[in-house]
């Protein structure tokens, strides 16, 4: 392995690490924690969030995209099937981001419930291809 392909394979283990590690603190720290102190003025706040939180996510997901190229990690089979999870990562951050927080703006309050449902369904697949991609980078 080259010098090029062990930074880039750096770069990728810290995208994959810092996105998984956002997902599973949000998820189970932070989010939690806001209902558990603003009960129903929570809502408000994890939905100001969440719009910087999946664009962060498909920023770090971009960056771990682009590295698994240089990194070639894995050989061929393993790299394409790393590209792929990560790609499927990416697109449930960019729907999150661009389609479903912008059904929950204009549902307002009332709707809460049903969209927040469909985004923890999304994270929680996005965290196990985020957890996939990770796994895949050492093989």
């Amino acid at each position: 392995m080259s010098l090029v392909q062990t930074g880039a394979a750096v770069v990728l283990d810290a995208a994959l690490g810092v996105w998984l590690g956002s997902i599973v603190f949000f998820s189970f720290v932070g989010a939690p924690t806001t209902f558990d102190v603003l009960g129903g003025e929570a809502g408000r706040v994890v939905n100001a969030i969440f719009p910087k939180y999946y664009a962060f996510g498909a920023g770090l997901g971009w960056v771990a995209f682009g590295a698994a190229f240089v990194a070639e990690p894995g050989g061929p089979l393993g790299g394409t099937l790393l590209t792929a999870v990560v790609l499927v990562g990416i697109a449930l951050d960019l729907y999150a981001r661009q389609v479903l927080i912008p059904k929950m703006e204009r549902a307002g309050d009332d709707a809460f419930a049903k969209y927040h449902k469909q985004s923890v369904a999304l994270n929680g697949v996005t965290m196990v291809a985020v957890a996939a991609a990770l796994v895949l980078s050492h093989l």
